[in-house]
This record gives C-alpha cells, sequence and structure tokens, in this order.
C-alpha cells in the first residue's frame, strides 16, 4: 500500500480523474445494474399513467441513462461531475440533454416537468451539507409532474461502519490501481474517502487524490424530508428488491411519488 495522503495533499475533484477508469471498477465489483432497472421499472408501472421523461439525477457515466433509452425513455442527465459527463455523451443518444449541476441548484426546479426521476448509487449521500437533502428533495418535487416517480438509493449507517472498519485497501488492474483511505470524524454521520488513482500517464503512472465527502441519513431523515418535499406513498426496502429494509441492510433504496394537487415549494 502507498503511504496515506497527508493533510496538506492537494485533492483533485471527485470524479476527475476517476471518470477514466469508473466503469471498469464498477463491472469489477459486479454492479446490479440490471437488478436497478428492473426494481425501477416496477415502481414507474405503479404510476398509473405511462412514464415517458425520466431526469437521471447523478448520472455518472450514463450507465443507467443508457438503459432507460433502450427501452425508450426520453432521458435528461444531471452530474457534478463535468468528467462524467463527458463519458456520458459518449454513451447516449445523440442529443441527449446533459446539466454540469452540484445539487442542491434552484434550476433543478426548473427542468421537467419529468414523469420521474431517480438519484442511483448513492448520488444522495454527497448531499452533505445542512438542509442540503431536503433542499434538493424540493426541488425534484417542483421538478416532477403531479403524481410523479422518485426512486433513489443511500448507502446507510452499518454500510458506512463497514467501509470505515477496512481503514484502508485497495486493489491493482494492471493499467491502473487505486488506495482507499476513510476518515471519519467523531459522532457524526460524516466521512471522507481519500481515493488514490494511479492511472497511464506516457509508460509511467500518476499518481491522483481525490477527497469524497459524503454522509448516512437516518431513515427518519429521510422520510421527514421527503414529506416536507410533498411526497407522498413513501417506501424503503433493502438494495432495490421488495424485501423491507432492517437494520443489517447496507444500501436503502426509497420510493416515493410527488403529490397531486398544489404545487409544493
Amino acid at each position: 500500500m502507498s503511504p496515506r495522503p497527508e493533510r496538506d495533499t492537494v485533492y483533485e475533484a471527485p470524479y476527475s480523474a476517476l471518470a477514466r477508469v469508473y466503469d471498469r471498477w464498477m463491472a469489477a465489483d459486479r454492479i446490479p445494474y440490471d437488478q436497478w432497472f428492473a426494481f425501477t421499472e416496477k415502481r414507474f408501472a405503479e404510476a398509473g399513467f405511462e412514464v415517458r421523461t425520466v431526469l437521471d439525477v447523478c448520472c455518472g457515466t450514463g450507465t443507467t441513462m443508457r438503459a432507460l433509452q433502450d427501452h425508450g425513455y426520453e432521458v435528461t442527465g444531471v452530474d457534478a461531475s463535468a468528467s462524467m459527463l463527458d463519458i456520458a455523451r459518449t454513451r447516449t443518444d445523440p442529443g441527449t440533454e446533459l446539466l454540469h449541476l452540484a445539487l442542491p441548484d434552484e434550476r433543478l426546479a426548473e427542468l421537467g416537468p419529468f414523469d420521474a426521476a431517480l438519484i442511483c448509487f448513492d448520488g444522495a449521500n454527497y448531499l452533505t451539507g445542512d438542509g442540503a437533502l431536503a433542499a434538493t428533495l424540493r426541488q425534484l418535487a417542483r421538478a416532477l409532474r403531479p403524481g410523479g416517480v422518485l426512486v433513489f438509493d443511500l448507502s446507510t449507517r452499518s454500510s458506512f461502519e463497514a467501509i470505515a472498519a477496512l481503514d484502508e485497501f485497495g486493489e491493482d488492474f494492471g493499467d491502473f490501481a487505486y488506495v482507499w483511505n476513510t476518515r471519519h470524524t467523531p459522532d457524526t454521520p460524516h466521512y471522507e474517502y481519500l481515493v488514490s488513482l494511479f492511472v497511464p500517464e506516457g509508460e509511467l503512472h500518476r499518481r491522483v487524490v481525490e477527497r469524497h465527502s459524503q454522509r448516512w441519513f437516518s431513515r427518519d431523515e429521510v422520510e421527514g424530508a421527503l414529506r416536507d418535499a410533498g411526497f407522498t406513498a413513501i417506501a424503503v426496502s433493502d438494495n432495490y428488491s421488495e424485501r423491507t429494509a432492517a437494520d443489517t441492510t447496507r444500501r436503502d433504496t426509497w420510493s416515493a411519488r410527488r403529490m397531486t394537487g398544489s404545487h409544493p415549494r
């Protein structure tokens, strides 16, 4: 393992270098995109109207967007990483709208109205600022049509604690490698992940260190924020399945519907 990043390390923006190798990394981790998509389509089918337009928030390299487009959905993507969006442009249909936004952002509320919105693979865990999750949910409610479907996931406290227990780990893929270090602010839900990437540059490898800030949310926090934002039919399950979320769940999957009637604020 390489030495831990020092406190004076210059950190690159999240996913600025990781974007280049992200899809290979996810493939190695066997991310169950098909399971995610099947779960999401079930929630769409329960909407009571035909879901055609979808907002993919934290769309990353566009894997979920590509699956949605292959099934006939019209998709708009939003992400905070310009590097990830560059990859998404190569994967999605020509002319797909891809917007560079770091959430919460009031411009999100001005999009749409969409039939559905998604935040997949821990994107909402990056909403670490005070009230950031609540503000983003309010903006999404305004971006959805009445009755519109919202599906998103959150890594749970048990997931964060399991990763923190590993302290430092890494993997060598041959043409790139990474070392992962975890920092935790005691007695808070806040964690920092320092990801040292070793990526090809000519005949050598260059070390880039990205700092990723995330946090976990209690279920009461999430449910309260959803209700305050104007969502109903709120449900939480275990990792894109029909199983009820439990204390041992590593990824909560939330689904909700934007209320009908008056416009949420």
